[in-house]
């Protein structure tokens, strides 16, 4: 018989207790055989540490049909604050089939979060060309977008420069096919 056809748990599928210093706490643990055949004499035994008084430790269930399912109540006292461990063993016959760690929280415990891990993503170093800013013709990186030293929009040149061009003598503004200067007759690059 595989422990994997016998569902073991707290009821509700609870995930742990919440209780009170010197508090009578009752909870249920659930028995569900899925298994095709009977199981028979089936019984759990409870442990825990010594600052949880188990007032019940043991129940028998009886046998267990195929589809069937029993829970029992067990009680217990916590003695003390802090996070404790009951264990559940689920025995059938003369063997133990499941093992069930039962979180209990007693009184207003701090969980102690766990740290967070940042992932760090290295930084891709590209190599830095520099240029002339247009506008007032000091070394800024080719891929900035305001001239670092005058503060010009150096997005609105590129797009101005597109569709014309200036002259290096005069300063003139000319299409961007003209050959020669239209004002000084300087000859364009």
């Amino acid at each position: 018989m595989s422990p994997t056809n016998i569902k073991f748990a707290l009821k509700n599928d609870t995930k742990m207790i919440y209780t009170s210093l010197n508090r009578q706490t009752e909870f249920y643990l659930v028995v569900q055989n899925f298994e095709s055949r009977y199981l028979p004499q089936v019984r759990v035994v409870l442990s825990g540490p010594p600052e949880i008084k188990l007032l019940i430790k043991a129940e028998r269930y009886g046998g267990i049909s195929h589809g069937g399912k029993k829970s029992r109540l067990f009680k217990f006292i916590p003695k003390s604050e802090g996070i404790f461990t009951i264990t559940a063993f689920l025995h059938s016959g003369n063997y133990e089939m499941l093992t069930l760690p039962i979180e209990v929280r007693v009184g207003n415990v701090q969980v102690q979060p766990r740290p967070i891990i940042q992932k760090v993503i290295p930084e891709v170093k590209k190599s830095i060309n520099q240029i002339n800013c247009p506008f007032c013709h000091e070394k800024i990186n080719d891929d900035a977008k305001f001239c670092s030293n005058c503060g010009s929009n150096l997005t609105e040149k590129e797009d101005h420069k597109k569709i014309s061009k200036t002259c290096y003598n005069c300063g003139h503004e000319l299409p961007i096919e003209a050959k020669f200067c239209a004002k000084c007759g300087e000859k364009l690059i």
